[in-house]
């Protein structure tokens, strides 16, 4: 066993001998480096990897802490944020950042089938499990379809329950594609973690049951907080007789 992981067991160890729970704060980095007779390069490193990991999470400002469990989305499914923290007992939160009117680029044109320069709504929030940010979102909603919605609060409201209940907009299907990233200045701050820290960047396109496209957007997402998940299942070709 090579040492890096022989301390990483260590933290581990610490947390189980002193029955922490989530959201339980781990001592100072210096009390730990003398505990555990480390350096705190050493430890931080350690930490990190504890951090990726998902079972601890580091606070800017704050300190270390024991993590919340991993809430886990389906790739398969199209409902929202906060469907989806509940069906897991979680309670979701928003953190708002922007929610404006603006004129559709060329990025916009390509993935909401919009005219350039046509109106789209564009929301950025951060979404919170339990209070805790675990996502930056930015979406952008094709306008025509929801005259009026820039006049929600969306510091509190569901996207997508707005657009179904007062819209009749249901967003049924779609596309989306997973990469890792690392967080900038912007997303590090907003998201309360380092600059440089590991992330699943996550885009899509979300169509309405006549395939028109409905939203489109971005995620910069921190695995210590979410997991993916999707089901496999094997395509059976027949074969075709010459």
């Amino acid at each position: 066993m090579g040492s890096r992981d022989r301390i990483v067991e260590q933290v581990e160890a610490y947390i189980i001998e002193h029955d922490l729970k989530p959201g339980d704060k781990l001592p100072s980095e210096r009390e730990m480096c003398a505990m555990l007779d480390l350096n705190r390069m050493t430890l931080r490193n350690a930490l990190e990897r504890l951090s990726d990991f998902g079972v601890i999470e580091s606070r800017v400002g704050q300190g270390t802490f024991v993590a919340q469990p991993k809430m886990t989305r389906d790739l398969q499914d199209t409902i929202g944020f906060s469907e989806a923290a509940r069906n897991e007992g979680r309670t979701p939160s928003y953190r708002l950042v922007y929610a404006q009117m603006c004129e559709a680029n060329k990025d916009m044109v390509k993935h909401l089938h919009v005219m350039l320069a046509s109106p789209v709504f564009a929301l950025r929030r951060v979404n919170q499990i339990d209070g805790i940010p675990v996502s930056l979102e930015t979406t952008y909603v094709n306008a025509r379809l929801c005259p009026g919605i820039d006049a929600h609060d969306f510091s509190h409201e569901s996207l997508y329950h707005v657009l179904e209940e007062e819209y009749g907009v249901i967003p049924a299907s779609g596309s989306e594609s997973i990469d890792i990233t690392r967080v900038d200045e912007t997303e590090a701050e907003l998201l309360g973690v380092r600059v440089g820290k590991a992330a699943f960047y996550q885009s899509g396109l979300i169509l309405d049951a006549e395939g028109q496209p409905v939203e489109f957007f971005r995620s910069v997402v921190l695995s210590d907080h979410l997991r993916f998940s999707t089901q496999l299942q094997r395509v059976r070709q027949e074969k075709v007789d010459e």
